[in-house]
């Protein structure tokens, strides 16, 4: 099974994702998982948390009880705003909110946890088995969440998602990424009990089908496991060397992540 992410672009308005959450469920996803909560970092203002229970409730009423919702929070809120928001999340029957909290803060994640009644998910940036024992040990989350190219790869992934099996806790990597984790995550979904879903993304770079010999077979809102040897895929190094890497500086402000040329950079 897998959910998508990016269906929403460039969607602004609750019509605007509403209408693009239509076009994704056409498609065959059953699950989509999306960032309502515009610019706002730490706190929220009551004008903006309502837009964003407005654009839940959009997508909420346009898809029906037929796909699952995921409400992604980019480890961006504090305590009290991550419960409030939490809390009121509740009517829509989310499948989870993910990374309420920064995800430095293990023991205000757990608190979190505990004072709302929606399901957590969170892992996306713990780099270790060593790192996951105290996620698992206080209780962080519902859904566990790491990256294979983050965490170690197959074989770190495979430990910790029995880590979490021994805890009935479902297993759900962190997948926005290229052909070769993707690749990687089915995998890990072939041999894993508790693998539950398989981050996608539904729109990606025009050049990702050039730069290896990906098959992707989707249907009915699930992607079917490789068979080929190895991870079952192919790179062509001509292909990806006519798109090289390009260094950027990141400005994190008020939630907005900006491009800075080095030569503007001011601070």
């Amino acid at each position: 099974q897998c959910y998508a992410n990016g269906w929403f672009a460039p969607a602004k308005t609750p019509e605007e994702f509403a209408e693009k959450a239509v076009m994704a469920k056409d498609a065959g996803f059953k699950a989509l998982k999306w960032d309502p909560f515009g610019s706002a970092w730490q706190s929220i203002s009551r004008v903006d948390f309502n837009k964003a229970m407005e654009c839940i409730e959009a997508v909420s009423q346009a898809v029906g009880d037929e796909v699952g919702l995921l409400i992604e929070g980019h480890g961006r809120f504090n305590i009290p705003t991550a419960v409030k928001i939490g809390n009121a999340m509740e009517e829509f029957d989310i499948l989870w909110f993910e990374e309420p909290i920064p995800p430095d803060n293990m023991e205000g994640l757990a608190e979190v946890k505990r004072r709302i009644n929606v399901p957590v998910a969170a892992g996306e940036r713990l780099y270790s088995r060593y790192d996951f024992k105290e996620f698992f040990r206080l209780g962080c989350a519902d859904f566990v969440q790491p990256d294979v190219s983050h965490a170690g790869g197959i074989m770190e992934l495979r430990k910790i998602a029995a880590m979490a099996e021994c805890r009935h806790i479902s297993f759900c990597p962190h997948n926005p990424s290229g052909p070769v984790a993707n690749a990687a995550a089915l995998q890990l979904a072939a041999c894993t009990p508790n693998f539950e879903f398989l981050e996608t993304m539904s729109t990606d770079v025009p050049w990702r089908k050039d730069i290896s010999t990906e098959e992707i077979i989707f249907r009915d809102g699930s992607i079917t496991i490789p068979s080929k040897p190895g991870l079952g895929i192919d790179i062509d190094v001509g292909e990806i060397e006519k798109h090289p890497f390009e260094p950027k500086e990141l400005r994190h402000y008020r939630g907005d992540l900006t491009d800075i040329k080095p030569k503007d950079a001011t601070s």
